[in-house]
């Protein structure tokens, strides 16, 4: 078995597929197996990934023929199917830097060397065009985000990682592996952030490994902060918040029974949100630990919560 797993959604990816994968042949770690499967593609990326199977033994088709319809999907069928000591998550169309593998892993190994928890290690990415020109150095920096917070209640309202930089240990898969209503589930990366900061660590490495490549068909993509563009979005904002409810509420029912006592009043107050009134919402808010760091990014969470109908 290999030490490292790479999971690889793919669909309708063939304008850029090779050079994703051949940036994973390049890596200088070389321990890893890629399980990479294709959404029924209407292009040429299944024929791109039999030509990539036949060059390296350690690319391998799954999944075959099943439509999924969506990233999230897609991926928890992958996670359902990993079973390596390090799992990672990879998008089809964006470029690994040939040490993503070797800087995770170690950083991962580290915080294991102290504490064999669930544990989730992700880093930066760097923002580029379709040719690969930079945009942005960095993501966080790019979308405003700030990685300071990283604890359970942050992410029940939240999410800093973004599943293209991420790596997994075992403990973590086994818990991601559990049957969920992944209707109720926002995204792989959301709900594997959500139970590693409840029962493990999630830690954010400030380094970019990836280039994120923006070419306007991207499931999900990157975009400067800026107030006015948050102002335009808050209807998203508040879809996404109401979203987060529902996702929490999820993570209650197969996860509730496990929490401590903080974590427990946390989720608590969060579910309590809907059908409490405006102003008993900040309140909740509090309770729950899901404010920001910033100003402005709190007063967008706040609007957003607000804005949600009583239930």
């Amino acid at each position: 078995m290999a030490e490292v797993q790479i999971l690889m959604a793919v669909y309708n990816g063939g304008e850029y597929l090779r050079e994703q994968l051949d940036s994973l042949l390049s890596q200088t770690f070389e321990d890893w197996q890629l399980l990479v499967s294709d959404d029924v593609s209407s292009d040429d990326s299944l024929a791109i990934i039999n030509e990539y199977c036949g060059r390296d033994s350690r690319i391998k088709r799954v999944l075959d023929g099943k439509r999924y319809g969506g990233a999230k999907q897609h991926f928890m069928a992958l996670l359902r199917l990993a079973d390596a000591p390090y799992v990672m998550t990879c998008d089809q169309d964006d470029v690994w830097d040939r040490d993503k593998i070797d800087f995770t892993l170690a950083a991962m190994r580290r915080l294991e060397s102290k504490s064999f928890n669930p544990l989730l290690v992700c880093t930066d990415l760097r923002v580029v065009d379709k040719d690969l020109n930079v945009i942005s150095p960095s993501f966080l920096a790019y979308s405003g985000m700030d990685a300071g917070c990283r604890d359970f209640g942050y992410f029940l309202a939240s999410c800093l990682v973004t599943g293209c930089t991420m790596m997994v240990n075992r403990p973590l898969l086994e818990l991601l592996q559990r049957p969920v209503d992944e209707d109720a589930i926002i995204m792989h990366d959301w709900w594997a952030s959500l139970i590693a900061a409840a029962f493990g660590e999630v830690v954010h490495l400030d380094k970019a490994t990836i280039s994120y490549r923006q070419h306007g068909d991207n499931s999900v993509g990157a975009e400067r902060f800026s107030v006015t563009r948050a102002l335009a979005a808050i209807g998203d904002k508040i879809a996404t918040e109401n979203a987060a409810i529902d996702q929490a509420a999820e993570f209650a029912r197969a996860f509730g029974a496990e929490l401590n006592k903080t974590q427990a009043a946390q989720a608590e107050a969060f579910l309590k949100i809907r059908a409490s009134s405006r102003i008993g919402r900040i309140g909740l808010l509090t309770r729950a630990g899901v404010w920001r760091k910033g100003a402005l990014r709190n007063a967008g969470t706040l609007l957003a919560f607000l804005s949600i109908d009583r239930a």
